[in-house]
């Protein structure tokens, strides 16, 4: 157990964080929550809880773990409303360390409704890619670490998983994104690479990055170029000649 995690060796302190478990209103919680328990558990059942959750390796959520965690946040913030969360004090009262990040994210999970996606401002996306950057192994990112870093740098309200992260790099922060305007030869390679993967859009990004002097498109451009072609191809049926035709009739069947 890290040093700042409590134990049950003040029953006094433990039964006023039970007593507020009292006032929660299980109904109106379950139309916004995945709640683990039915029912709130006894005082003798809540310190097994608390002993069982230690159980396991650190990285994986064992289920009472997942059930203790939805307890305590619920006990500091009955009603689960937004911006109360102290996520500080949760840390503390978890059986085992986790980062407040964990903590956050693993609550997160638990909505019914996803939260509304925020977007990225100016200063979150210096930190990310300082972040990024300062990493040694830039070839080897761990998402998740990142994201650890990224949320303790910013602390912002609503904070970003891996995923997010992985994407706002992969789709905007990238140097080596490709964004000039696409030349005739670098339309023809991606339509051949697309006859020959289909919409494999990681593949044909890779083998595109090798005729732009590793300047890579993004999924986001591959997919809109795809688009577009099929729309032109699409629109100029009539005036098609035969390898126009084979084109359009190739675009056509990768797209369905």
């Amino acid at each position: 157990m890290n040093s700042s995690q409590s134990s049950f060796t003040d029953l006094n302190d433990w039964a006023l964080v039970y007593q507020n478990l009292q006032t929660i209103e299980q109904e109106y919680l379950s139309l916004k929550l995945k709640l683990h328990f039915k029912t709130i558990p006894n005082f003798d059942d809540f310190i097994k809880l608390y002993e069982s959750s230690k159980i396991g390796c650190n990285e994986a959520w064992n289920h009472n773990e997942e059930i203790f965690l939805q307890l305590i946040v619920l006990s500091l913030n009955p009603r689960c409303i937004k911006n109360r969360f102290d996520w500080e004090k949760v840390q503390k009262l978890m059986p085992k360390y986790r980062s407040l990040s964990e903590l956050c994210f693993k609550f997160q999970s638990f909505y019914k409704a996803q939260l509304p996606r925020q977007p990225w401002s100016s200063f979150e996306d210096k930190a990310l890619l300082q972040i990024i950057l300062d990493n040694t192994s830039r070839c080897k990112k761990k998402w998740s670490s990142i994201a650890n870093q990224y949320n303790l740098l910013c602390k912002s309200e609503i904070p970003r998983n891996a995923k997010q992260c992985r994407e706002r790099w992969n789709n905007k922060l990238d140097p080596q994104i490709n964004r000039e305007p696409w030349s005739r030869s670098e339309e023809f390679h991606f339509l051949q690479l697309l006859l020959q993967n289909g919409r494999r859009w990681a593949d044909i990004s890779l083998k595109l990055s090798m005729i732009t002097k590793y300047k890579r498109r993004t999924e986001f451009a591959l997919k809109h170029k795809f688009k577009q072609l099929q729309k032109y191809y699409g629109h100029k049926a009539k005036r098609l000649n035969k390898t126009d035709f084979e084109i359009s009739s190739s675009l056509e069947h990768i797209g369905s």
